[in-house]
């Protein structure tokens, strides 16, 4: 339900903005409201996940699989139904690449969360990076800098890679999470 939500708020605010005061460069800036707005996707998918007690965790081993499989599916129908959506009902069509990769983003930085921090503590790292973005991301004349990835151009090669990386990584640590680990005596 907040997927779907997501994909409306997304659709409908098309390339609307939020002034908000800059400390990165910029006296202002516009933040696209497509930077905060997979936030809820990401975080709703990962306070679902289901964590197995230390006690079961031989019996749970598939818990951890198939919130892989749910955080991946989630990604992946997303980037199609925004694309085909945003491609043909959208003003920009390259806000639909920027959408996916900020959930993809957010997503992969909440998995990993949640492997270092545990818990609701886990939608930390996304919240954090999103509002740095957000509030330091933008230099003169609204560009974004080059560690603000969820803030750059849709096309930018090093925000695609680095959202790969984190996603990636993220979905292994959540598909390992749940695996017997061996004590050393």
């Amino acid at each position: 339900m907040i997927t779907t939500a997501f994909w409306a708020v997304a659709l409908s605010i098309g390339d609307t903005g939020l002034p908000l005061p800059q400390l990165g460069g910029a006296t202002s800036a516009s933040v696209p409201l497509i930077l905060l707005a997979p936030l809820a996707p990401a975080i709703a998918l990962n306070t679902g996940h289901i964590r197995a007690p230390l006690i079961e965790v031989t019996a749970g081993r598939t818990i951890a699989r198939g919130d892989t499989a749910l955080a991946a599916a989630t990604v992946a129908l997303t980037a199609l139904v925004m694309s085909l959506a945003l491609t043909n009902l959208g003003p920009e069509p390259e806000l639909a690449g920027q959408a996916v990769r900020n959930l993809a983003l957010y997503t992969g930085m909440a998995l990993i969360g949640r492997t270092l921090l545990g818990g609701p503590a886990s939608t930390v790292p996304p919240v954090a990076f999103a509002l740095a973005t957000a509030t330091f991301g933008y230099g003169p004349q609204q560009t974004a800098h080059w560690w603000a990835w969820p803030a750059a151009h849709p096309t930018d090669p090093l925000a695609a890679l680095a959202t790969l990386v984190i996603v990636a990584y993220g979905l292994r640590t959540a598909a390992l999470q749940d695996r017997p680990r061996r004590h050393l005596r």
